[in-house]
């Protein structure tokens, strides 16, 4: 009855049941500045569990946007931070803290969760993480920001458009091209990039980068060197850090926009986990002008061709392609027509090799691939249908 008490004005709301809210499991990836802000709302209105997850530790910076971290957080993980702070607003809520990347959690670690939650600031892990949803048909509230504008979509798997059904049209441009870049490029690939941008490197620091797996722009603006299994030396970190700030400045943001996309995800999981009695979710695209104080809704449609989720789900997708032509090449046409810029390819249980043609490595016309990748949960099927030409298409 006590703990009832501290919700006392929320359960006057029509429709609302808190035992659901008690009973409910929430996981939100990423704790940044929306992130915060809606494990925070749902700690305070006695969502049951919370499980949140983020590699990232707390900077002086973060702190005129994330409520949950204080001066004496800095250095620390952010997840743990973030999980002490939500314990002492809500001690009846119990809260799991996941420091690292999202995609190293098994399965069983989202199939607890009631709905999953996006506030991650990049598209190569929320295209993952929605593929994810979508195979475990887990309703996903995705929320993003950006200065004074930011966007919340809702994924209903099986019924609303997914993450990766819009894509080509919500990707920024710098990302969507590395997106369709193969990751097999030449160390001065990145030399004539960084170029591009400004920026001098002699082709042995390129190749030194390489070892690390830093390949394009976008690699260096997202490396992590504590999540790197090599040693690196105080050269090519100094060499690193200081290519990262001669490039674009970091994403602009802000607690207000923070706390009013926060507010919307947070509103529309508790309409989720209400099961109807507080309304039905929205359907489109929300996208909020802070500057003006407009929401607009964008009316958007499942792709019926969406390699997660669309209406073949489960069936290959085909790919005309001469089978005459190497992998390599069959690569490059994975990268630059799905957007998918580490595709390594599965037949028979081998990986192949990039040099050889498909039909050398027995790949017949009407067979099926498989192409494993970090932007899907899933490997994804593809039926080769053999083209002769330097053409490929799909479907």
């Amino acid at each position: 009855m006590k703990q009832l008490e501290r919700y006392e004005r929320q359960i006057r709301i029509d429709g609302w049941d808190q035992e659901k809210l008690f009973s409910a499991t929430v996981f939100v990836a990423g704790v940044g500045a929306l992130g915060c802000e809606v494990a925070k709302n749902l700690a305070m209105m006695g969502v049951g569990r919370l499980m949140i997850a983020d590699y990232d530790r707390v900077e002086l910076s973060n702190l005129s946007r994330q409520l949950l971290f204080r001066d004496s957080d800095i250095g620390r993980g952010k997840a743990e931070a973030a999980a002490e702070r939500l314990r002492e607003i809500n001690p009846h809520v119990e809260v799991e803290a996941f420091e690292g990347d999202i995609r190293e959690l098994g399965e069983e670690t989202y199939r607890k969760a009631d709905v999953l939650l996006s506030c991650l600031d990049n598209w190569a892990s929320r295209r993952w993480y929605n593929s994810m949803a979508v195979y475990l048909g887990k309703p996903l509230v995705d929320g993003a920001m950006n200065g004074f504008y930011g966007n919340v979509q809702i994924v209903l798997p099986g019924r609303t458009a997914c993450l990766e059904c819009q894509s080509s049209l919500l990707i920024p441009r710098e990302e969507r091209a590395a997106e369709c870049t193969l990751r097999r490029r030449r160390p001065q690939d990145l030399v004539d990039e960084l170029k591009q941008h400004g920026l001098s490197i002699t082709l042995e620091e390129a190749e030194n980068l390489f070892k690390l797996n830093i390949k394009t722009v976008y690699d260096l603006k997202y490396f992590r060197p504590e999540k790197s299994n090599q040693e690196i030396s105080e050269e090519t970190l100094r060499l690193i850090d200081g290519l990262r700030a001669s490039l674009v400045p970091r994403m602009p943001a802000l607690q207000s926009v923070a706390a009013t996309i926060a507010g919307i995800v947070s509103t529309h999981t508790l309409q989720i986990l209400h099961g109807g009695s507080l309304g039905a979710v929205p359907t489109s695209l929300i996208v909020y002008d802070g500057l003006n104080s407009r929401l607009t809704r964008v009316k958007i449609k499942r792709d019926p061709m969406c390699i997660v989720c669309g209406e073949n789900e489960g069936e290959p997708i085909t790919l005309r392609f001469d089978t005459s032509r190497t992998v390599y090449e069959f690569k490059e046409v994975i990268a630059s027509k799905l957007g998918l810029p580490d595709p390594e390819i599965l037949y028979i249980s081998r990986r192949l090799d990039d040099s050889q043609t498909l039909e050398s490595a027995g790949v017949k016309n009407g067979d099926v691939v498989y192409v494993s990748t970090t932007r899907l949960y899933e490997p994804l099927a593809i039926k080769v249908v053999a083209d002769e030409g330097d053409t490929a298409s799909l479907g």
